[in-house]
């Protein structure tokens, strides 16, 4: 392993650690104290305070819980559900294949933030009120999972299809091994680390969308709190306290790189 992704997975390891610690004490983010309002980093606040007295440092990894559960659960559902249709649309071919795939044109071809926007935007008015933050972390999962479902789809596709008429397919099928049976014990094999490849790529991706919409007012809200939500707060006392801004975005831009280095080496891996 290089050093570059021995640092990148010392800081992810380092971020899940502390982000636990603050899930199991959650009072240092909320407790607000008067008299330490906006104070630059020192050694009593090292990334300062915000306009209520809060803790910066335990404030970033509270924002984190929020980025890495959606990271975690989008994927999972890109993954379940790109491959799904992708497979259907490799295996039967024909009208199923070509409808599917003016399907994924025509999502593809939407502006993907605008996209997921519309899709929070209904689900926020479908999914009741009273689910508290199960639903904002519903419109974010549905939102995000929504509309990036698209390339692994793809992918999941064209393996399909590289191995639909392969010599052991054709064999199964003529033994009279039912579809379901052919695509689960013979291709799924032999595509499932490309397409896990694909999902995980969606980690840094998810976690990057979560931060947008909660920074436009579509996800997280206050006094719940994400990067997106610290991000947008830093923005408005950009000038007289930075500090306030860079420090969730140098945190959201460390998680993202660490995760693009960890998984480029992992797909090299699954090269060789």
């Amino acid at each position: 392993m290089k050093w570059v992704s021995k640092c990148a997975l010392i800081f992810l390891a380092a971020l899940i650690l502390m982000t636990i610690a603050q899930i199991l004490n959650p009072e240092p983010a909320i407790i607000q104290d008067v008299d330490a309002i906006l104070l630059s980093p020192s050694s009593a606040h090292w990334f300062g305070t915000d306009s209520l007295g809060r803790s910066l440092f335990w404030r970033v990894f509270a924002g984190a819980k929020i980025s890495l559960c959606v990271g975690i659960i989008c994927p999972i559902v890109i993954l379940l559900f790109g491959s799904f249709i992708g497979f259907v649309a490799g295996w039967w071919g024909g009208w199923v294949d070509r409808t599917l795939v003016r399907l994924f044109d025509l999502l593809t071809a939407l502006p993907s933030f605008l996209l997921v926007s519309v899709f929070a935007v209904i689900c926020m008015a479908i999914i009741p009120d009273d689910w508290g933050m199960i639903k904002i972390l519903l419109v974010l999962c549905i939102g995000i999972s929504g509309t990036h479902w698209m390339s692994l789809a793809r992918i999941a596709r064209a393996q399909v299809k590289r191995l639909r008429h392969r010599p052991f397919v054709e064999a199964a099928e003529s033994l009279g091994g039912s579809s379901s049976h052919i695509v689960w014990v013979h291709i799924l094999p032999n595509v499932k680390r490309t397409i896990i490849v694909a999902a995980l790529l969606q980690i840094p991706t998810s976690i990057m969308y979560e931060s947008f919409m909660s920074f436009i007012g579509l996800g997280i809200q206050a006094p719940q709190t994400s990067w997106g939500i610290l991000i947008k707060e830093g923005w408005q006392s950009l000038a007289t306290f930075p500090h306030l801004i860079l420090i969730p975005s140098i945190f959201l831009f460390l998680t993202i790189w660490s995760f693009h280095i960890l998984l480029d080496e992992y797909s090299k891996d699954l090269r060789t």
